[in-house]
Protein backbone atom coordinates (compact mmCIF):
# COMPACT_ATOMS: atom_id res chain seq x y z
CA UNK A 1 0.00 0.00 0.00
CA UNK A 2 2.79 2.39 0.43
CA UNK A 3 4.35 1.85 -2.42
CA UNK A 4 1.12 2.65 -4.43
CA UNK A 5 1.08 6.44 -2.47
CA UNK A 6 4.96 6.60 -3.38
CA UNK A 7 3.77 6.19 -6.81
CA UNK A 8 1.17 7.96 -6.69
CA UNK A 9 2.78 11.08 -5.32
CA UNK A 10 5.44 10.78 -8.04
CA UNK A 11 3.18 10.75 -10.43
CA UNK A 12 1.70 13.81 -9.50
CA UNK A 13 4.67 15.61 -8.86
CA UNK A 14 5.59 14.49 -12.42
CA UNK A 15 1.98 15.61 -13.61
CA UNK A 16 2.26 18.99 -11.99
CA UNK A 17 6.35 19.72 -12.81
CA UNK A 18 5.38 18.69 -16.47
CA UNK A 19 2.01 21.55 -16.17
CA UNK A 20 4.46 24.10 -14.77
CA UNK A 21 6.54 23.92 -17.89
CA UNK A 22 3.32 25.04 -19.93
CA UNK A 23 3.64 28.76 -21.25
CA UNK A 24 0.02 30.25 -20.80
CA UNK A 25 -2.40 29.62 -17.79
CA UNK A 26 -5.13 27.33 -19.98
CA UNK A 27 -2.04 24.90 -21.41
CA UNK A 28 -1.03 24.32 -17.65
CA UNK A 29 -4.95 23.12 -16.48
CA UNK A 30 -4.37 21.15 -19.46
CA UNK A 31 -1.68 19.69 -18.72
CA UNK A 32 -2.80 18.86 -14.94
CA UNK A 33 -5.95 17.68 -15.86
CA UNK A 34 -4.58 15.13 -18.78
CA UNK A 35 -1.30 14.10 -16.48
CA UNK A 36 -4.50 13.49 -13.54
CA UNK A 37 -6.20 11.45 -16.20
CA UNK A 38 -3.52 10.03 -17.59
CA UNK A 39 -2.74 8.54 -13.74
CA UNK A 40 -6.22 7.77 -13.21
CA UNK A 41 -6.21 5.29 -15.96
CA UNK A 42 -2.73 4.20 -14.78
CA UNK A 43 -3.35 3.06 -11.69
CA UNK A 44 -7.55 2.00 -12.82
CA UNK A 45 -6.02 -1.10 -14.77
CA UNK A 46 -5.43 -2.70 -11.56
CA UNK A 47 -9.06 -3.10 -10.79
CA UNK A 48 -9.78 -5.77 -13.34
CA UNK A 49 -9.24 -9.32 -12.84
CA UNK A 50 -6.11 -10.55 -13.58
CA UNK A 51 -6.01 -11.99 -16.87
CA UNK A 52 -4.73 -15.37 -15.01
CA UNK A 53 -7.86 -15.37 -13.24
CA UNK A 54 -10.18 -15.12 -15.81
CA UNK A 55 -12.32 -17.89 -16.29
CA UNK A 56 -11.84 -17.30 -20.36
CA UNK A 57 -9.97 -16.42 -23.00
CA UNK A 58 -9.38 -12.56 -23.12
CA UNK A 59 -7.62 -10.58 -26.00
CA UNK A 60 -6.97 -6.97 -25.34
CA UNK A 61 -8.08 -4.22 -27.91
CA UNK A 62 -6.81 -0.57 -28.05
CA UNK A 63 -6.95 0.04 -24.32
CA UNK A 64 -8.40 -1.86 -21.03
CA UNK A 65 -11.95 -0.67 -22.38
CA UNK A 66 -12.15 -3.03 -25.18
CA UNK A 67 -11.36 -6.19 -26.59
CA UNK A 68 -13.08 -9.92 -26.60
CA UNK A 69 -13.67 -12.53 -24.37
CA UNK A 70 -15.46 -15.28 -24.30
CA UNK A 71 -16.11 -18.10 -21.29
CA UNK A 72 -17.48 -20.87 -20.01
CA UNK A 73 -18.66 -21.65 -16.42
CA UNK A 74 -19.11 -24.31 -14.10
CA UNK A 75 -20.14 -23.55 -10.86
CA UNK A 76 -18.90 -19.79 -10.51
CA UNK A 77 -19.63 -17.93 -8.22
CA UNK A 78 -17.57 -13.99 -7.86
CA UNK A 79 -17.30 -11.43 -9.92
CA UNK A 80 -14.84 -11.03 -13.07
CA UNK A 81 -14.14 -7.10 -14.41
CA UNK A 82 -13.57 -7.75 -18.00
CA UNK A 83 -13.07 -4.39 -19.58
CA UNK A 84 -13.16 -0.94 -18.05
CA UNK A 85 -10.78 1.51 -16.03
CA UNK A 86 -11.00 5.13 -14.19
CA UNK A 87 -10.25 8.42 -16.13
CA UNK A 88 -11.74 11.35 -16.96
CA UNK A 89 -12.09 10.93 -20.46
CA UNK A 90 -11.06 7.97 -22.77
CA UNK A 91 -8.74 9.06 -25.29
CA UNK A 92 -10.36 6.78 -27.92
CA UNK A 93 -14.16 8.46 -27.21
CA UNK A 94 -16.25 7.84 -24.47
CA UNK A 95 -18.73 5.41 -25.99
CA UNK A 96 -18.72 1.87 -26.57
CA UNK A 97 -20.23 -0.77 -28.79
CA UNK A 98 -20.59 -3.82 -26.65
CA UNK A 99 -21.80 -7.15 -28.41
CA UNK A 100 -22.56 -10.05 -25.94
CA UNK A 101 -24.20 -13.38 -25.83
CA UNK A 102 -25.13 -15.07 -22.37
CA UNK A 103 -26.32 -18.36 -21.80
CA UNK A 104 -27.09 -19.20 -18.40
CA UNK A 105 -27.56 -23.38 -17.89
CA UNK A 106 -28.31 -23.28 -14.50
CA UNK A 107 -27.56 -21.01 -11.49
CA UNK A 108 -27.65 -17.19 -11.89
CA UNK A 109 -25.50 -14.84 -14.13
CA UNK A 110 -25.72 -10.99 -14.46
CA UNK A 111 -23.67 -9.13 -17.21
CA UNK A 112 -23.43 -5.47 -16.17
CA UNK A 113 -21.56 -1.80 -16.52
CA UNK A 114 -20.42 -0.34 -13.55
CA UNK A 115 -20.13 3.33 -12.95
CA UNK A 116 -20.12 6.10 -10.64
CA UNK A 117 -24.19 6.07 -10.94
CA UNK A 118 -24.20 2.34 -9.91
CA UNK A 119 -24.71 -0.93 -11.95
CA UNK A 120 -26.98 -1.25 -15.18
CA UNK A 121 -27.31 -4.68 -16.09
CA UNK A 122 -26.86 -5.49 -19.80
CA UNK A 123 -28.40 -9.00 -19.46
CA UNK A 124 -28.91 -11.90 -16.99
CA UNK A 125 -30.76 -14.18 -18.56
CA UNK A 126 -30.39 -16.06 -21.85
CA UNK A 127 -29.94 -13.20 -24.79
CA UNK A 128 -27.89 -12.32 -27.55
CA UNK A 129 -26.98 -8.01 -28.67
CA UNK A 130 -25.98 -5.41 -28.43
CA UNK A 131 -25.73 -2.31 -26.95
CA UNK A 132 -23.97 1.26 -26.79
CA UNK A 133 -22.49 2.45 -23.19
CA UNK A 134 -21.80 5.67 -23.12
CA UNK A 135 -18.92 6.19 -20.64
CA UNK A 136 -19.14 9.06 -17.44
CA UNK A 137 -15.84 10.31 -15.91
CA UNK A 138 -14.76 8.14 -12.78
CA UNK A 139 -15.17 4.70 -12.96
CA UNK A 140 -16.62 2.42 -15.91
CA UNK A 141 -16.37 -1.40 -15.99
CA UNK A 142 -17.74 -4.13 -17.60
CA UNK A 143 -18.35 -6.87 -15.07
CA UNK A 144 -20.16 -10.82 -14.92
CA UNK A 145 -21.43 -11.96 -11.73
CA UNK A 146 -21.95 -15.67 -10.94
CA UNK A 147 -23.67 -17.44 -8.25
CA UNK A 148 -23.50 -21.13 -9.37
CA UNK A 149 -23.42 -19.95 -12.86
CA UNK A 150 -22.98 -22.76 -15.12
CA UNK A 151 -23.38 -21.22 -18.74
CA UNK A 152 -21.10 -19.27 -21.49
CA UNK A 153 -20.10 -15.40 -22.27
CA UNK A 154 -18.95 -14.34 -25.77
CA UNK A 155 -18.39 -10.82 -25.33
CA UNK A 156 -16.89 -8.31 -27.65
CA UNK A 157 -16.36 -4.57 -26.89
CA UNK A 158 -15.26 -2.12 -29.49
Amino acid sequence: MKKIKVMAAAMLSLCLALGAAGCGGVQLKDNIINGFNDMLQYFSRHALTDEKDVQGDKTKGADAYTGTYSAEYEDFNGTEYVFGGTGLERGSGNTLDVTYELTVDSGSARLYWKNKDGEKVIADADERDDCVISLTAGDNYIAIEGDHFCGSLKLTVD
